[in-house]
């Protein structure tokens, strides 16, 4: 099963190169890009939440994209993608198709890719997820996310001194997220961790510098989820409306 579905709005938070320009020194550049990762890690998760309300991980044709994204808004572009699905039964034999009581598990393969830009922005991405969703067989009330991926983010901003671009590059992994079937109000996970490893590299007027952030995002079945950010504490409103900040820092 396969389709091309069309993509109009950015589904990773571009990020914000902004912040590593009000700063000053190694601390505060640090500091920029935590939060700028974190705010990706955070817009990443709004679009699994939707994902995971899907049906299959995507809704029905035309609107198949893996889920809206959170964070930003009034982004143009042009995005495209590919997504496959097998079916199993509780045998580990291939279905056909999907059969509510006797499908146990569902593989997906989902690729994503695009460009935008706004005002002195721009931004490529590719992402792609190898997932299997499991716990599907009889009267299910819960499902079960795992999986890994791979992301790339290129950026770039002009700024009054020149330019600068972030080159990032990470991975992802789902472990063991619980989340209730699709239709079910709440519907945020209830237990559950998607961890991240970014690395990203900042070039600009001051030269060029390389570091790695490491995000481990955990869930209750709260609208809100606890995101660790290299040590730091943040949280992820999993109910921000599009075009709102989803992430705030945990103040101690």
């Amino acid at each position: 099963m396969n389709a091309v579905p069309r993509y109009g709005a950015l589904t990773m938070a571009v990020l914000l190169l902004g912040a590593c320009s009000d700063g000053t020194g190694p601390d505060a550049a640090d500091e920029a890009v935590r939060f700028d990762v974190a705010v990706m890690a955070a817009d990443a998760t709004l679009e699994d939440i939707a994902m995971w309300s899907q049906p299959f991980g995507f809704g029905p044709a035309p609107a198949a994209a893996p889920g809206r994204p959170g964070g930003h808004e009034g982004w143009g572009g042009e995005f495209s993608g590919t997504r496959s699905v097998v079916f199993y039964d509780a045998n580990g034999q291939v279905q056909t198709a999907y059969d509510e009581l006797t499908t146990a598990e569902i593989h997906i393969s989902h690729e994503v890719m695009g460009e935008a830009s706004r005002e002195d922005w721009s931004v490529s991405l590719h992402r792609e997820r190898e997932m299997v969703v499991s716990g599907l067989a009889g009267q299910e009330t819960h499902r079960t996310w795992n999986g890994s991926g791979r992301e790339e983010v290129s950026s770039e901003r002009t700024l009054e001194g020149g330019v600068r671009s972030y080159e990032a590059v990470g991975e992802f992994t789902y472990r063991d997220v619980v989340v209730p079937i699709p239709g079910t109000v709440p519907r945020y996970p209830v237990s559950g961790t998607v961890s991240r490893s970014v690395t990203v590299t900042i070039s600009g007027p001051d030269g060029e510098r390389t570091r790695t952030v490491l995000v481990v995002i955990t869930f209750n079945g709260s609208s809100t989820a606890t995101a660790v950010v290299n040590g730091e504490e943040y949280q992820i409103d999993l109910s921000t409306r599009e075009g709102r900040l989803p992430l705030r820092r945990l103040r101690r």
